[in-house]
């Protein structure tokens, strides 16, 4: 699967008003009869029009060739108007699939054949559940840039370009609108076209291709207890190491009586194991992808409000 990420900003990234032509970009697009995209939130939030895009079709394409790129982008690019930087990124999984629905994949296994929507091919899918859900739960960066939005919550779901914490598939928000990226991610980088071309060696020695990650692994049982049993919609994952390695945790401790129903739903038992357990979050290290660093260039001109060639 490929995403073309195009940034308006020395680090903030929209995908908004681009178009991939070659290979075929869906825009959301399924199997539509009609101009329109049924479904805006079906797997990505591409920021375009909804008669953009391409259906689903019979491309392939064999190992070792050679594939051709051609794309538009209406606000132009290495114009005196806009800075521009544009981003190609691919992600293999085989799990990943188109679906059979313009239906956005559901949040709630319950939703989904043998209560499970990984498996359901009824539905497309680019990243999976547990992706989102780390997502949804982890505490946004919150040193950037959100001008004069309100922002609706304090996890990585809500950022200047999505304030209302909106869902486009299994996608997540702040690691779509911000590039490079802090935490780990399964996408993985072709090539940066930039206006800046002295940013080069920062992009490519930042990129997942070839540097690590760090990253907050909060305990099952703590997270599902905050998660189901507190009710809180703030964050329960932390992006610092400092106050990853200061959760340390006790259901004894924590615990209110009156939320046991909730807590016996948890995959341990309270009664029998978390008297005497006590449970540390952990500040880990994801490698980074073993590939190499992406190609970075100059950005090719293109003039403003023009969807087409020069």
């Amino acid at each position: 699967m490929l995403r073309f990420l195009p940034l308006l900003a020395a680090i903030c990234l929209v995908r908004g008003d681009i178009y991939l032509h070659s290979p075929r970009g869906s825009n959301n697009r399924l199997d539509e009869a009609n101009r329109n995209r049924n479904n805006a939130n079906r797997l990505f939030d591409s920021q375009n029009n909804n008669r953009g895009g391409y259906n689903v079709g019979g491309t392939y394409y064999y190992q070792g060739s050679s594939v051709h790129f051609e794309w538009t982008n209406q606000h132009s690019c290495g114009d005196e108007n806009n800075h521009c930087e544009l981003v190609l990124q691919y992600h293999c999984d085989a799990s990943m699939r188109d679906g059979a629905t313009t239906g956005t994949i559901p949040h709630n296994g319950a939703l989904c054949q043998d209560y499970d929507c990984a498996t359901d091919l009824k539905y497309g899918m680019h990243e999976n559940v547990d992706y989102y859900q780390n997502c949804v739960h982890r505490e946004r960066n919150m040193g950037l840039f959100i001008a004069d939005k309100n922002l609706r919550g304090t996890t990585a779901r809500y950022t200047r370009q999505n304030n209302n914490g909106n869902r486009y598939g299994f996608e997540c928000p702040e690691e779509r609108d911000y590039y490079p990226y802090w935490q780990p991610t399964p996408w993985k980088d072709i090539v940066i076209m930039t206006s800046t071309a002295t940013r080069c060696p920062y992009y490519q020695s930042e990129s997942q291709n070839v540097k690590s990650r760090f990253a907050c692994i909060v305990p099952a049982p703590y997270f599902q207890y905050h998660r189901r049993c507190r009710g809180t919609s703030q964050y329960v994952i932390p992006i610092t190491r400092e106050e990853c390695e200061a959760i340390t945790w006790n259901f004894a401790n924590d615990a209110n009586p009156r939320r046991l129903s909730c807590v016996n739903a948890i995959t341990f038992d309270p009664t029998r194991d978390a008297a005497n357990m006590t449970l540390h979050a952990s500040w880990t290290e994801y490698p980074s992808h073993g590939v190499p660093a992406p190609d970075c260039v100059e950005a090719p001109w293109s003039r403003d409000n023009h969807l087409g060639n020069g």
